[in-house]
């Protein structure tokens, strides 16, 4: 008599190569995503330099406003986005987004002004608003929940790639050029995601079985994907597109209550100051007076950002997505608090060439822990714990807020900069991220492993 489970031995016949192959084919834009982040490190440290050979020169006031434009830019997006997704689906709603990331690498390109900036970074903005809202949502449809957290931590991670490649080709390329080298990811993406299905839950929103099950058999390779399908319809079932009446159920407390849970882990991610350490990275190098050359400094950093990001995603889906997120912030704070300590060693005289090692080992464990668990799992916990209806909604309300946050994020610091210095500014992130453990112990949810319906089930009170 056998005594293997049917389940375990059904899980061994899935074919999970093409969901790898969407995920790769969609992180060509994320990477594109990832260079505008990665543009502003090497290139704001040129425009406020007076010994770069640069066509501009910006003061400090308008290089915040060329970090922060992008944030803005996001918060447009998503609300395209999520006015989008539930009408042409998340497919072309991803391919939609290509067409601003390209339309702000030809404004770099063609930059001759301050104005020409804002412009373009506004632009990459709205792409990446427009790709991240419906990124998490089209992912977690089409994988098999053995791998679902690890497509959507992949491309996290692809955003480290292109911030990394961004990091390593400034100091080398101008302006222009870089502009040209960017738009490469950026039309190869829309020309091969255009070969991609549509997630097979947008078809059954629409009532069409036939093209629901002909997306679920590309993307698992079966011929036989009847039970799987069975599972999809129970989740979609009762789901609408009217984007208000699903608004009006998603106020209701046990909704809202999840989409604040998640919320909070990005006001969390937010609060690290990731996206300055991200923006201002070789600025903040360079203003600890190591050694080394600051724009080999923010490379190293980069390339360990990717490392972190590849073993994130071989654990995600191994490891209880509570486990890595607690890591990642402990580690978080601690690292700012050594950077912060740094600060105040020069501020009060200490030698810098004794010091060198401190930042870039701060810095570099910043990175690794927020890569390990901060930046890929509020991304997989969006795509997950909602029910179809409110999917859409739920990304709107989460994108939006997270632009909003991020904006104030990059816009406020050089203001708080100004007012505290740059110690208190790297201890008042670090105390913040002191908090994040207990509320992952005790408000987050464990989803690893678990079927978007059993979720559901799991977390409904």
């Amino acid at each position: 008599m056998s005594s293997e489970d049917p389940k375990k031995d059904e899980a061994k016949n899935v074919t999970i190569w093409p969901q790898w192959l969407a995920a790769y084919t969609l992180s060509l834009a994320v990477m594109g995503s990832g260079l505008a982040n990665g543009w502003a490190s090497p290139y704001l440290a040129q425009l406020t330099s007076t010994e770069a050979n640069m066509p501009l020169r910006l003061t400090d006031t308008e290089v915040s406003w060329v970090a922060s434009l992008l944030n803005l830019g996001r918060l447009a997006g998503a609300l395209l986005s999520a006015l989008c997704q539930e009408y042409i689906g998340r497919k072309k709603v991803i391919l939609l987004g290509g067409l601003p990331l390209a339309s702000s690498w030809v404004f770099t390109i063609c930059a001759t002004s301050v104005t020409w900036l804002y412009v373009a970074r506004f632009c990459s903005g709205i792409g990446s608003g427009i790709i991240w809202s419906a990124l998490s949502m089209y992912l977690s449809e089409i994988a098999d929940p053995r791998i679902r957290g690890s497509l959507i931590s992949m491309n996290v991670n692809a955003t480290a790639v292109g911030m990394f490649l961004g990091n390593a080709m400034g100091p080398y390329l101008s302006m222009e050029m870089f502009g040209y080298v960017s738009l490469v990811p950026n039309i190869l993406f829309m020309i091969l995601f255009s070969l991609i299905p549509e997630s097979p839950y947008h078809y059954l929103l629409y009532g069409d079985i036939d093209k629901a099950e002909a997306s679920l058999r590309w993307f698992r390779r079966k011929a036989d994907v009847k039970a799987e399908l069975r599972e999809l319809q129970e989740f979609v079932d009762g789901a609408g597109t009217n984007i208000f009446r699903n608004f009006k159920q998603f106020l209701q407390p046990s909704n809202l209550k999840k989409a604040l849970v998640v919320l909070g882990l990005y006001a969390f991610s937010y609060a690290s100051g990731y996206n300055i350490m991200t923006s201002y990275s070789e600025i903040i190098v360079t203003k600890s007076k190591v050694s080394i050359t600051p724009s080999i400094v923010v490379t190293i950093l980069g390339f360990a950002t990717i490392v972190a990001g590849l073993t994130a995603t071989l654990l995600i889906d191994r490891l209880c997505r509570k486990t890595l997120l607690i890591i990642s912030s402990l580690g978080t704070s601690i690292s700012l608090a050594i950077l912060g300590l740094h600060f105040h060693f020069l501020s009060v005289g200490y030698d810098s060439s004794n010091l060198t090692w401190l930042p870039i080992i701060a810095m570099l464990s910043f990175n690794l822990s927020v890569a390990g668990g901060l930046q890929p799992i509020p991304s997989t916990l969006l795509g997950e714990m909602f029910p179809a209806s409110l999917k859409n909604v739920a990304s709107l309300c989460v994108s939006s807020s997270n632009a909003l946050m991020s904006f104030t994020s990059s816009r406020s610091y050089q203001p708080y900069l100004d007012l505290v210095g740059d110690k208190f500014v790297f201890w008042t992130y670090g105390v913040c991220m002191l908090f994040c453990a207990p509320y992952v112990y005790f408000l987050i949810p464990e989803t690893t492993g678990k079927s978007l319906l059993e979720i559901q089930r799991s977390t409904k009170k």
